[in-house]
């Protein structure tokens, strides 16, 4: 089945996750040149404070909501992906990442520094027919797989350091600059994962169309023939 709707989706809201990164990072900044609201002011003794403040609180809710939907399309993709991979003429024993496996290597610690990224691209090496001439396929993965998946480790890495340093209390201006770079790796990676998305999806439909189906003929209706030795009628 094609994964073409999945994957639109997903792009969709990598689009708009990016530019919801892109909008706070001016808000961070803002927050490390202007003044602080004090837990004793009045919002009309510092109203620009008070902006930043409420500009960040939203943008962060909407990042949430973003984040969340993105992952669980990306996921749906990525298992209509890999289940497509048997009708392609793969067997469960040949492919090395189960379409569950792909999809729950992503919340196992540890597991997860790794073993999606080589799930995604056995995907993708194993998105052409099993037994076929080669058309337009290539051996190895795109340069962009890699810068995928760094960008992704290193965005998850700074966003964790970033939510820390807010619950912990660090300074404002160090937690802001942190998130400044985690909002930004969050914007490269975003790019790069549309471009493996793209990627796959693009190669599964080109593998789908060269897929040659035998033609199911319905079978020959019965024939009947009279009994040779049957009595004649008088």
């Amino acid at each position: 089945m094609s994964a073409h709707t999945r994957a639109r989706l997903a792009v969709i809201l990598l689009i708009a996750g990016a530019v919801v990164s892109a909008l706070t990072i001016p808000a961070e900044i803002a927050e490390i040149l202007l003044p602080e609201l004090g837990a004793d002011q009045e919002l009309a003794e510092n109203p620009a404070g008070a902006v930043v403040l409420l500009l960040l609180f939203g943008l962060s809710l909407l990042t949430i909501a973003i984040y969340i939907a993105t992952v669980v399309v990306f996921l749906m993709w990525l298992h209509r992906c890999a289940n497509n991979l048997r009708a392609f003429g793969y067997w469960t024993s040949q492919i090395a990442h189960s379409p569950a496996w792909a999809v729950g290597s992503f919340f196992v610690p540890i597991v997860n520094l790794f073993v999606p990224y080589k799930a995604t691209k056995e995907i993708w090496e194993k998105s052409r027919p099993s037994e076929s001439v080669p058309f337009s396929f290539s051996k190895s993965p795109p340069s962009f797989f890699p810068a995928w998946w760094g960008f992704w480790i290193a965005c998850n890495f700074a966003s964790n350091i970033y939510f820390r340093m807010t619950m912990g209390g660090a300074p404002r201006e160090a937690t802001a600059i942190v998130g400044v770079v985690s909002d930004s790796l969050s914007i490269a990676a975003a790019g790069f994962a549309i471009m493996v998305i793209k990627e796959i999806t693009r190669r599964q439909e080109e593998t789908s169309q060269h897929l040659t189906l035998a033609p199911t003929m319905p079978p020959p209706p019965p024939r009947f023939e009279a009994a040779a030795n049957q009595p004649s009628q008088p």
